[in-house]
């Protein structure tokens, strides 16, 4: 199953917390350094070690960010999707699902291939793919004596998708 993006809200305000109070230390150490060891702050160099916690926590927080900002964007995104997945799936019955979630996960498939993953006749998966195919929901190619079938790649996240 995977994570749902919402559920991870509080999690990206802890980071975001500990990359500002990690930013905060880093700026301290880096000033009472500075005062302690040459009592001039023109004169001093800031030294490398400080440099790589200020860094990074300004680009853990800035991502952090950035990620928190565009969540609502991508929930509704993968909500759109659901959806349209949900539709796609009453169009279709139980025997043209299983045959078109066979070939959303693989790239290619030669017909017989489908044939023993769906564990259906021969005949009875040549008609649900002829149908398919006259849907415009996959593409046949012939290459010598086999048929090479593959969805369409604008589909092909929506089958995924289908339950």
């Amino acid at each position: 199953m995977k994570p749902k993006i919402h559920e991870h809200k509080n999690l990206l305000i802890v980071i975001m917390v500990i990359a500002i109070f990690v930013f905060i230390v880093s700026l301290a150490s880096l000033y009472t350094q500075r005062v302690i060891a040459c009592g001039e702050t023109a004169t001093c160099t800031i030294p490398l070690p400080f440099l790589i916690p200020i860094t990074a926590s300004m680009g853990l927080f800035v991502g952090t960010l950035v990620f928190y900002l565009m969540e609502s964007q991508i929930k509704k995104k993968n909500i759109k999707l659901t959806k349209s997945s949900n539709i796609i799936a009453r169009l279709f019955n139980e025997e043209e699902k299983r045959i078109l979630k066979i070939i959303a996960e693989n790239d290619e498939l030669t017909q017989a291939k489908i044939t023993s993953l769906a564990e259906m006749p021969r005949l009875k998966v040549f008609r649900i793919i002829e149908k398919l195919k006259g849907k415009d929901m996959i593409e046949k190619k012939e290459k010598g004596r086999l048929r090479i079938i593959k969805i369409k790649e604008d589909i092909k996240e929506l089958i995924k998708n289908m339950q």
